[in-house]
């Protein structure tokens, strides 16, 4: 079966450019990947049409990028249904199995996803799963597939579309015709101080392609709870400000720089100078820009302060990619996302801790000097710190970071 549209076409994001200039030896395999918990066995042609249906709904589902740095929506789609029997299966045939139905993707050709059922569980319970290439979506859009597959699955009609990507892309290359002469200065003043400030960390990481330094940083249960709470001075600030402000402390023990420059990763599905609705709109929306993280006197007017310089922010960053492009930014990720919806379901819930094979090529390497990347769920903060700085200096980013956070919860919840 197949479902016909209208074909388009149109440009790319900045940060599917971005990603499209890269020099990564895996370019088509670097997706997302997710299992949802179904509670009862899967009808495998309801979930068929339904996968259809959720193509046409969602025309990234039917995207590819032929030469010539242009995105095609193809005109039909048909569905490949997996099938995987887990009951006596290690886990890492398991991961073996669903890496092997994702590394394929085609970006020129399309299409860009694969999907599946996994039975088997002991408890009668079964797994949809889904790979998607990052080209097509990002994190945000994860809820809104949740959510319209089950819908289409169980025969009921979806939430309301919002906007298509395609007039994202043309409000944001809008944008920066009409973006101010202020926020034009805002960016060519941080442009110019960060390549001066990345010296210093360039001289503190490893040369050549030595193997990369990764840690994974959580906290107490005590630790996120607190965190979750009204805090006395500050009412509820994100928690994205305090660890911000804890990372702002641990560089400059790593590099005795006061200040530091990060490039911060947010969703990027605001900001634009027309608001449009892309509440329900699929694809990738990452914004990524400059940021100058500073030490105060302790870390309660560090995160003052940092907060304050994060609000400064002209439009939420949209416009730093419009304008510049994201050729050439700090080498210091940090990506914090509060909460991934759909993962607390009991049924077609996102199954966060379960694996869904390699969905990223480890062969795929960006050059940053260090990638933060993290998530808030089930309670739990936990962050990623992927790096190639030397040995002794990830483990003291990584170490100081832990501390300052629970400093600050200390003294702001006390």
């Amino acid at each position: 079966m197949s479902i016909m549209t209208s074909s388009e076409t149109f440009d790319y994001l900045p940060i599917q450019e971005w990603f499209m200039t890269r020099p990564l030896e895996k370019r088509n395999h670097f997706n997302h990947s997710f299992l949802f918990r179904v509670n009862e066995p899967i009808d495998k042609q309801r979930l068929v049409v339904a996968l259809e249906k959720l193509s046409l709904r969602h025309g990234m589902l039917r995207a590819h990028y032929p030469a010539g740095g242009k995105c095609l929506l193809k005109e039909s789609t048909a569905v490949e249904l997996k099938e995987l029997d887990t009951e006596g299966k290690s886990e890492l045939e398991i991961v073996e199995t669903l890496t092997r139905w994702q590394n394929h993707f085609d970006l020129e050709r399309g299409y860009l996803w694969q999907s599946g059922i996994l039975g088997g569980y002991a408890d009668g319970s079964e797994r949809i799963f889904l790979a998607i290439h990052h080209m097509v979506v990002d994190a945000a859009s994860w809820s809104i597939i949740r959510e319209d597959l089950k819908a289409l699955y169980l025969e009921r009609e979806p939430e309301k579309r919002s906007c298509s990507y395609r007039e994202w892309v043309e409000a944001v290359k809008s944008y920066a015709l009409t973006a101010t002469q202020e926020e034009r200065s805002y960016w060519e003043k941080s442009r110019s101080a960060e390549e001066e400030g990345q010296k210093l960390w360039q001289k503190l990481s490893e040369a050549g392609n030595s193997p990369m330094q990764c840690n994974r940083v959580e906290f107490s249960p005590e630790i996120v709870s607190t965190l979750q709470q009204p805090a006395p001075a500050y009412g509820t600030p994100q928690i994205s400000d305090l660890l911000l402000g804890a990372l702002a402390c641990a560089m400059f023990e790593v590099s005795g720089q006061k200040e530091n420059w990060i490039t911060v990763e947010k969703p990027g599905r605001e900001g634009v100078s027309v608001p449009l609705d892309v509440s329900r709109t699929v694809g990738w929306f990452t914004t990524l820009f400059p940021l100058c993280l500073t030490v105060g006197s302790g870390i309660e007017e560090t995160i003052r302060m940092n907060r304050a310089r994060l609000r400064a922010v002209p439009a939420q960053g949209i416009g730093y990619g419009a304008l510049y492009s994201y050729e050439k930014l700090p080498g210091i990720l940090f990506n914090y996302l509060e909460r991934l919806i759909g993962i607390d379901e009991s049924s077609w819930q996102i199954c966060i801790e379960e694996p869904s094979g390699e969905s990223m090529s480890p062969l795929n390497r960006f050059g940053n000097i260090v990638d933060i990347n993290g998530l808030g769920r089930k309670g739990k903060i936990g962050l990623w710190f992927e790096s190639s700085l030397q040995e002794d200096r990830h483990k003291l980013l990584c170490d100081s970071f832990r501390s300052h956070v629970e400093e600050a919860v200390q003294l702001i919840y006390r």
